[in-house]
């Protein structure tokens, strides 16, 4: 049978599959499968070795003139030393690879051992970066378009996290960044998106009213969240700081030592506890685990996402107070403490060293390496004693 379209369009399956070799083009066949998918195949030998190449179906649109020019171009390639299946072959598997090494999840799997896990902030870009990856895991990067992005944020800011949404922001571009480093993307074409919302500086803390109703909410949940949302208060210190604290880190029952690694600015930092926070530390009802965490729910790992606990006793303050307080964040609790301190008349550079923030200009910053200790510890306890007195 000579194939033609006529010729094609009229054979029949049969219980048996059939070939048809072309009268035009040598080693081109029409192959008909006993389920009726008709294909083209081109048969050649390579380096000795007989081969098939499948050039396309019938069915799908393949024609024969355009099998007879697909064909006509792999016996080129063949005159000239490349063998068509194999250069096939590879093409099949760098789509594969180009597939499943772009897409989100995978390329959020590299950035998060390559990257994050080295970062002492790693753990909070993965806490904001959680919704976008199993959102979007199996889209390749190039797919996740600027209008996805957008869409994203503002469903972030709908549900009234709107400082929730730029760090998301933040957190996917600098991601997009590193894939546009690492050449699985051509360019980060979310670069020229907009920041979702412009943020004012905060200046909430709680006042003496709203402390009393902050111990009171705690109270409801206090292993281990009303219990570390306290010691946030009575210290100043940072949220990541406290909620990783360990056993290790104790050098004596109210010295607590945080070594360079685990704070922000990178520079070692004690902490003098007063009475009100040691018994927080040492409580008796703390939840059992063998690796000297002073903070966790099931005993094996850290306290990592802080948005429902907090959630929480924000709506118990509410109900306690029977109105809608002005929203704070745990870092709030943190700017309470430096404001009663200030207060209670301790001087700014006491409180710069209480909280760690970086104090003294030139040469002060190296040299005078004094830890103030009997200052801290003074003026923490002082704090601790007005809370104390505030809520009894």
């Amino acid at each position: 049978m000579k194939l033609s379209i006529k010729s094609i369009e009229a054979v029949k399956a049969s219980d048996k599959r059939q070939e048809y070799p072309d009268h035009l083009i040598k080693g081109l066949r029409l192959i008909v499968q006993p389920s009726g998918i008709k294909s083209f195949q081109l048969r050649y030998k390579f380096a000795g070795k007989s081969k098939r190449l499948t050039l396309g179906r019938w069915d799908r649109g393949l024609s024969l003139a355009a099998a007879r020019d697909k064909a006509r171009e792999e016996l080129i390639k063949l005159e000239n030393g490349y063998d068509p299946l194999h250069e096939k072959q590879q093409v099949i598997a760098a789509n594969i690879d180009r597939t499943t090494n772009s897409t989100i999840g995978a390329a959020m799997q590299r950035y998060e051992v390559e990257k994050l896990d080295k970062l002492r902030s790693g753990d909070n870009a993965k806490s904001f970066l959680r919704e976008f990856k199993a959102e979007y895991s199996h889209l390749e990067l190039v797919n996740f378009s600027k209008d996805m992005f957008r869409k994203m944020l503002r469903e972030i800011v709908k549900q009234g996290h709107s400082v929730k949404a730029n760090r998301v922001y933040t957190h996917v571009r600098t991601f997009m960044n590193w894939a546009e480093a690492e050449d699985l993307i051509e360019y980060n074409h979310l670069s020229k998106v907009k920041k979702p919302v412009e943020e004012v500086s905060r200046d909430r803390f709680l006042s003496d009213s709203e402390i009393r109703l902050f111990w009171q909410a705690t109270a409801a949940d206090l292993e281990p969240w009303g219990h570390l949302y306290r010691l946030l208060l009575l210290t100043g210190q940072r949220l990541n700081e406290c909620a990783r604290m360990t056993e290790e880190e104790m050098l004596s029952p109210d010295h607590w030592h945080l070594s360079a690694d685990r704070v922000k600015n990178k520079k070692q930092h004690d902490v003098f506890l007063p009475k009100q926070a040691k018994a927080i530390v040492f409580r008796y009802d703390r939840i059992a685990n063998n690796k000297g965490l002073i903070f966790t729910t099931n005993g094996s790992s850290f306290l990592r996402s802080f948005d429902k606990p907090t959630k929480r006793l924000r709506a118990r303050m509410n109900e306690l107070a029977g109105r809608e307080l002005k929203h704070f964040t745990p870092h709030d609790l943190r700017r309470t403490c430096e404001t009663g301190l200030a207060m209670l008349g301790t001087p700014q550079p006491i409180i710069d060293r209480i909280t760690n923030h970086i104090t003294g200009r030139g040469m002060a910053r190296v040299y005078n390496m004094h830890d103030y200790r009997a200052e801290k510890t003074a003026a923490l306890r002082q704090w601790a004693d007005h809370v104390e007195g505030l809520v009894s």
